[in-house]
């Protein structure tokens, strides 16, 4: 960023000395920070707020002018703030924003643009700060033995628009490196669940078929408040029952954390009647 700034700025001068070589008058001088200023704003309609600079930093040094200073001083802290941003810290873009946004003689341009970055600045620290919260869940899940839950925790990281942009690769490579770390475990989870699902099958088969009263009861065939955990013949898992849990989250549902299982369980068959594999908070009312 400074290198940038530096050769703008030399060019500029360059051009600022070579001009005042042929005219030493004041008309001179105001021709000069005219032009500086007209190049400067172009260049804030542009966005190029490093170009910006270099040409206010012209026009001032052509004409000591508080507009020019001003400009020249607003120019800079935009630059100094996306750098900030890009490096992900945020607190000191914000106070270098604020100083842009409240610059006395400055650009209106740039007190705008400084208020939208402002806005960008508050919705990429609620996002650090909730994508954080789940790569710290979904560590606390793979501690206690949750893994399944973990990875598809982990999962609804990788699906957030952005994940890898500049705003968020750090957190991307959390994520990446506490799914490559557990990958294998999740793995032999699965293997596991799978194998305990096909016990639970064959035992539950036999018992039904050693007691008629077994086969009767409208509980053990979900009828009551027991939900069996199969929908169009597959069985819902762990991991199906937390990206459920997570789809009502994203929908605002509040309080999911007070759900059972098993209600969870009767919504997404409820969707599933429906012909949805997204659950809505009135499934659980079906």
């Amino acid at each position: 960023m400074k290198k940038s700034i530096t050769v703008l700025v030399t060019i500029a001068a360059s051009a600022l000395l070579l001009a005042g070589c042929s005219s030493s008058s004041n008309g001179g001088n105001n021709d000069l920070y005219n032009t500086a200023m007209d190049n400067g704003n172009g260049a804030v309609s542009r966005k190029d707020y490093s170009e910006a600079y270099a040409y206010y930093t012209s026009a001032n040094d052509a004409k000591n002018d508080k507009s020019a200073k001003a400009n020249k001083e607003q120019a800079l802290g935009l630059v100094r703030a996306q750098d900030l941003m890009n490096k992900h810290s945020l607190s000191t873009a914000k106070s270098a924003l604020e100083d842009v946004r409240d610059q006395s003689n400055g650009s209106s341009k740039m007190k705008d643009r400084a208020k939208d970055m402002l806005k960008q600045v508050k919705k990429i620290k609620s996002n650090r700060s909730d994508l954080n919260k789940d790569i710290k869940n979904a560590s606390d899940m793979i501690d206690s033995g949750s893994t399944d839950s973990a990875m598809s925790l982990l999962k609804t990281v990788f699906d957030f628009k952005g994940i890898e942009g500049k705003y968020y690769s750090d957190i991307y490579k959390k994520a990446v490196d506490l799914m490559s770390e557990n990958a294998s475990g999740s793995a032999s989870s699965n293997s596991n669940s799978s194998a305990n699902d096909k016990s639970s099958d064959n035992s539950s088969s036999s018992n039904s078929s050693s007691s008629s009263a077994d086969s009767n009861n409208p509980a053990a065939k979900g009828d009551f408040d027991v939900e069996t955990r199969k929908v169009n013949g597959k069985n819902i898992s762990d991991s199906d029952i937390t990206r459920a849990r997570q789809d009502l989250t994203d929908q605002g549902v509040k309080n999911v954390a007070a759900w059972s299982d098993n209600d969870i369980v009767k919504a997404i068959k409820n969707a599933a009647k429906d012909g949805r594999s997204t659950i809505k908070a009135s499934d659980i009312k079906n």
